[in-house]
């Protein structure tokens, strides 16, 4: 049976892509703001959907991943920004207040209707909170590459190791590179110049994004992004503590921003 080789270069193309919409979320406002935020929570959700896609032929992955959905389920903050995707996906735009900052950007926080913010969230500015957010995302695909090296990346799939680890053969290799059976049967030439000489064409995975983003280096245009800075005492967490208190009109709340 034909060996398939496997990559993480999809999930972590997912993780750039909601750094993306974080980079454009610190700059926006208003109604621009709501779309950046959907778009960030839509693209930091697929994340765990195409790691799990891309690895789902790699023996011990599933048991991994178990592991890695409990460790998930019970961190209170990413489990709730699995129920803002769920909101703004089906229901409508997550709640949320925001306030003007001297530099003429803003801040904002979540604001607790539906789904009470998490304690480590109140107070915090939504973009900073996102990165947080983000950080774990990128953390998990570092685990898991460092877990599974040979099945996330083809680069390090194509050397003696690899070789030995993944137990494929030669018409393997010709196979998932498109190339005529025979093709790599050269001689004498050693193995492991012939692996070297052929991952020359195939896209290593970019682990170094990934393990800058693990530590919460969130860039746009290759510059740090630097998000606004919160005391959790400023007039906006008021509004947001009451907004969000049991207290308060059940009307919704979201219906009061738009």
């Amino acid at each position: 049976m034909t060996h398939t080789f496997t990559s993480l270069r999809h999930p972590q193309e997912k993780l750039l892509e909601a750094e993306y919409f974080l980079g454009r979320l610190v700059k926006s406002n208003g109604l621009e703001f709501q779309f950046e935020l959907n778009a960030f929570l839509s693209a930091s959700r697929s994340v765990s959907f195409v790691l799990q896609k891309a690895m789902a032929g790699v023996a011990d992955f599933a048991g991994w991943y178990s592991k890695q959905q409990t460790a998930m389920k019970a961190d209170i903050a990413m489990r709730y920004f699995l129920e803002l995707r769920n909101v703004s996906q089906k229901q409508g735009p997550v709640s949320f207040v925001g306030g003007s900052l001297p530099n003429g950007l803003w801040t904002y926080r979540f604001v607790g209707c539906a789904h009470d913010v998490p304690p480590e969230l109140v107070g915090a500015d939504i973009g900073a909170s996102c990165a947080t957010h983000l950080s774990k995302l990128g953390q998990l695909l570092l685990d898991c590459a460092q877990t599974f090296p040979f099945q996330s990346c083809p680069a390090r799939a194509f050397t003696e190791e690899g070789m030995a680890v993944l137990g494929y053969d030669w018409g393997d290799v010709e196979a998932a590179m498109g190339l005529p059976k025979g093709y790599t049967q050269v001689g004498n030439f050693p193995a492991r110049e012939r692996l070297r000489i052929l991952s020359r064409e195939i896209e290593p995975l970019d682990i170094s994004s990934i393990m800058r983003i693990a530590s919460r280096d969130i860039r746009a245009d290759g510059s740090p992004v630097v998000f606004p800075a919160s005391s959790g005492t400023d007039l906006v967490d008021h509004i947001a503590a009451n907004l969000g208190s049991s207290d308060s009109d059940e009307s919704s709340h979201r219906d009061v921003f738009l």
